[in-house]
């Protein structure tokens, strides 16, 4: 089992290529500084001519010298502090690889002291009930309680390991920030930047872009920009032979780069989904070789063997005919007179399977730029839940809200990393912590119209990752949080988005809601498992969930609705069951991302009877009216 709550990599990166980079700056600094010679030259021969088109030249070339020093003086500053990056990060290397090794044996050890202080009947009986960091209560315990001591200093040792590793990943985090600033401290590079971000290598794109010299930029240079905006006034300055270059060339990188067009990033995902299929044919027959020479060498539990292997076989193919499906899909998409179109294949805008990540745009694309047309009103970026995966990860429900809010609307779906899998690891923030910044630079990353807004939904576990990119700097005109966990990890309140504090913000959760329902943090306490309830939380609207079919309110309502053929009670069921379209809740969805009318909550009434409190459902109430709040 791997060890829990250990950051990310703090020695992460390719320290090789730093330095390579920093000799490039050099040899950039060079190359400037002759071309300014050349300039400087160039003059000198100019002054005795005298001509209109002469005259007219002269302060050309004179600023092109003024350029090519400023980029050599910049390049030799920025090579300077890469240098310092780099070694930096490789010590940062040496100490992590010791720190983590330390961290996961200390955690191998809580396996062994548990292992010593239950024995198999134990471990069969109250074993299973105990996550990692609990220890058998010592009164339910008849053994020698020393044992128990002992299991609980291997915790405790695991933990300061741990805090030790995820330390230097905030003095990764330090570095980094000050190795950007350094870089921005660089005259020049302010200058290209407007004081925005820029990360290690992004200055060999941006003084491209300003010097007029694109020939030279890759993908991983404009990937080191490490900004949407930056990355598209880079993207825009080349011209169709040169962006299809770099697509062929690095389609990993392009596919998932932030402020690429949706037309070019679809494009280079199509590549790597046919790569990605190409891998796992190989795979299986590697499996296949593999398998076959087993069974040559096996004489007992033959079966096993072979049931293990064609095991791994249909996993393999089961991402295959995802994979393929996601390029043979049938499309509807309709334009801006609403006339419907169909097309084929997905339009994957995220695809890298080594970080579990994926993302699907559904709306129309304009075919001059490749990105949303100016006409378009409504853009939403959809957030899943618990259980999403690469395969798996709710693009149905993308696709019914973009139906359903009509054609000047957008919707992604975007899952740009692991989720958790199963209720127990749902309760851990980290997987929206690591989702978090990825969420915000996606939607930095998104070119929306002048005109049209922009509504970040996040569903169940999805909702505590919105709250926390709020809090790392997402921007948006308006949230929705449904059935969500929470706001995120340590979040009291709006208060604490920097950019979001101020737009509207609504949520809605079914009245019985078992999956998220019980954990809800009150108006501003801390130590839920994600933060405050996005239900309770001042400034945010709580809208209605109502029934299963909002045209006819008689119909079932979503808290008692059973889907067919599930076999879950309603309480399970209506966590997922408000995105069925044409429910209430669902109609509420469409309305936020489109500025429509949305319904209230309707709040329950109390009674007393026989000593026990009866609650009946808000809309339930013999008085109940439904209440409508114009979205803003």
């Amino acid at each position: 089992m791997t060890a829990p709550g250990l950051a990310a990599d703090p020695g992460a990166g390719n320290v090789e290529g730093i330095r390579d980079l920093a000799a490039f700056f050099r040899a950039r600094a060079t190359s400037e500084r002759d071309r300014g010679t050349s300039s400087q030259r160039a003059l000198r021969a100019l002054s005795p001519v005298t001509a209109l088109s002469v005259d007219a030249l002269r302060p050309r070339i004179t600023t092109l010298a003024g350029r090519f020093t400023s980029v050599a003086e910049a390049a030799d500053a920025a090579a300077g502090v890469l240098d310092g990056y780099a070694d930096a990060v490789a010590d940062l290397r040496r100490r992590a690889a010791a720190a983590r090794e330390q961290a996961e044996s200390d955690f191998a050890a809580i396996g062994t002291r548990r292992e010593a202080a239950l024995n198999a009947a134990s471990e069969l009986v109250v074993g299973w009930a105990l996550d990692w960091d609990d220890v058998l209560p010592s009164w339910l315990y008849l053994d020698d309680r020393s044992y128990l001591d002992r299991w609980q200093g291997a915790i405790d040792d695991f933990r300061a390991s741990r805090s030790a590793y995820n330390a230097l990943r905030e003095e990764r985090d330090r570095l980094d920030h000050e190795t950007a600033a350094s870089l921005r401290a660089i005259p020049l590079i302010a200058e290209i930047t407007h004081e925005g971000a820029v990360s290690a290598g992004g200055f060999v794109a941006a003084t491209a872009l300003w010097a007029g010299d694109t020939d030279e930029v890759t993908a991983q240079q404009m990937a080191a920009l490490a900004d949407p905006e930056l990355i598209r006034q880079v993207w825009d300055s080349l011209d169709r032979a040169q962006k299809d270059a770099l697509i062929a060339a690095e389609p990993r990188v392009i596919g998932n780069l932030d402020g690429i067009p949706i037309g070019d990033r679809v494009e280079a995902n199509r590549v790597n989904i046919q790569e990605e299929i190409a891998a796992g044919e190989a795979e299986i027959a590697r499996l296949q070789d593999v398998r076959d020479a087993a069974l040559e060498r096996t004489y007992h539990s033959r079966r096993a063997v072979e049931q293990a292997y064609d095991d791994l076989i249909a996993e393999q193919q089961r991402l295959i005919d995802y994979y393929e499906g996601l390029l043979s899909q049938e499309i509807q998409v309709a334009d801006e007179s609403g006339t419907v179109h169909t097309e084929t294949g997905a339009r994957v805008v995220v695809f890298d399977p080594s970080r579990q990540a994926i993302a699907t745009y559904h709306g129309p694309i304009d075919p001059a730029t490749g990105d949303i047309p100016s006409w378009v009103r409504s853009v939403a970026i959809s957030v899943p839940g618990t259980g999403s995966n690469i395969t798996d990860f709710g693009d149905d429900h993308a696709a019914d809200l973009q139906a359903a809010a009509g054609p000047s609307s957008a919707v992604f779906q975007w899952a740009g990393g692991p989720f958790p899998q199963w209720i127990p690891e749902a309760m851990d923030a980290w997987y929206s912590h690591d989702l978090a910044p990825r969420l915000r630079d996606f939607a930095a990353g998104i070119a929306v119209p002048a005109a049209a807004t922009l509504t970040v939904v996040g569903h169940s576990y999805g909702g505590a990752t919105v709250g926390l990119a709020e809090a790392a700097g997402l921007r948006a005109d308006r949230i929705l949080y449904i059935a969500a966990a929470g706001m995120g990890d340590g979040v009291s309140g709006l208060d604490d988005f920097p950019y979001t504090s101020d737009v509207p913000h609504y949520a809605m959760m079914s009245r019985n809601d078992m999956v998220v329902g019980l954990i809800q943090g009150r108006e501003g306490e801390l130590h839920a498992l994600h933060g405050q309830s996005s239900l309770t939380a001042e400034g945010v609207t709580r809208l209605e969930t109502g029934v299963i079919d909002a045209s006819q309110p008689d119909s079932t309502n979503i808290e008692d609705y059973n889907v067919p053929g599930n076999g879950m009670p309603s309480q399970i069921d209506s966590h997922s069951s408000l995105y069925t379209p044409g429910s209430t809740a669902f109609e509420n969805m469409v309305a936020v991302i489109t500025g429509g009318r949305a319904e209230l909550y309707a709040e329950d009434e109390i009674l007393t009877g026989g000593g026990y409190p009866v609650i009946i459902s808000g809309i339930d109430r013999d008085d109940y009216t439904p209440a409508y709040t114009e979205v803003d």
